[in-house]
């Protein structure tokens, strides 16, 4: 994490929702831009750390930590991806405002889609990296034997497994980035600390169980916007090859694929990232007279 201890390079707000606190983070000034996590068992605004800080330069950015993660409330409940895609939609209405262009990663990303499709004027143009939601992740479950374990305290000691700095680094490196050296102790670190909160389990274990899971099959259809669909080439969890199932769904979606990367594109790659971003963008202006 930053200096200040919080993920990115602001102070933290809570946004109050349904009775519980989710933490905000906002600077800058300009067009309005909002970055949405993806869901694992550090999860947090962290891995948006780079983009905020490259756009704050010129647009107000907008980060915020998932319920049950990062610097928000962590209430024991059976969490499930109606819970994001509703927290996702009503703060973007209530502090971002509407129209906001939208840095989504992975699972992030399908709540997004699913969001989107709901209010079709909530959103601008949309950049997804690594969606999920097709092949991947697409089928929530229900709660069974394995979830019920985890949620004992058996579930304790496998979640500070998970969640130990050498399985965290093991995930970073295996799944997460291209290149091992990236994979520094700061960084790891960062995950760390966005892992060890009290209640953290909780929403991790759902993820893990499939509770999360997330179908956009339908929605992708449905969205209207421009999308930017960003790729690691060497993605294996979501590989390259789902962005064709995406493509197939709407004309509307562009691919860039970016090499020497895995999911964590805009954390490996950021200054390739934020110029992929910076074209899009530059692109849905209207021309002047």
């Amino acid at each position: 994490m930053r200096n200040n201890g919080y993920p990115v390079d602001a102070p933290r707000q809570f946004y109050r929702w349904r009775g519980y606190r989710v933490a905000s983070y906002t600077a800058g000034d300009g067009p309005a831009i909002l970055l949405i996590h993806s869901i694992n068992a550090a999860a947090s605004s962290f891995e948006m750390r780079r983009p905020f800080a490259a756009l704050r330069t010129d647009h107000r950015v907008f980060a915020l930590d998932f319920l049950g993660f990062g610097g928000s409330d962590r209430p024991q409940r059976m969490y499930c991806a109606d819970d994001y895609i509703d927290l996702i939609g009503d703060f973007a209405r209530d502090t971002v405002g509407r129209g906001a262009v939208v840095i989504a990663s992975s699972l992030g990303a399908a709540y997004t889609i699913r969001a989107a499709a709901r209010d079709a004027d909530l959103f601008g143009p949309l950049i997804l990296i690594c969606p999920t939601g097709i092949r991947n992740l697409a089928h929530a479950q229900q709660p069974g034997p394995v979830y019920r374990a985890l949620a004992s305290p058996f579930g304790d000691l496998v979640f500070r497994l998970l969640a130990s700095r050498s399985s965290i680094a093991y995930f970073l490196r295996a799944q997460s980035y291209y290149d091992p050296a990236v994979v520094t102790d700061e960084l790891i670190e960062g995950f760390y600390r966005a892992a060890y909160q009290a209640g953290a389990k909780w929403a991790p274990i759902c993820f893990l169980t499939g509770l999360l899971n997330c179908d956009v099959r339908d929605a992708f259809g449905q969205l209207r916007q421009p999308i930017l669909l960003v790729w690691g080439r060497y993605a294996d969890l979501t590989p390259l090859r789902s962005a064709d199932d995406f493509l197939a769904r709407n004309p509307r979606a562009r691919l860039a694929v970016v090499d020497k990367a895995r999911l964590s594109v805009q954390d490996e790659r950021p200054e390739e990232f934020i110029h992929l971003v910076r074209e899009f963008l530059a692109t849905q202006r209207p021309s002047a007279p």
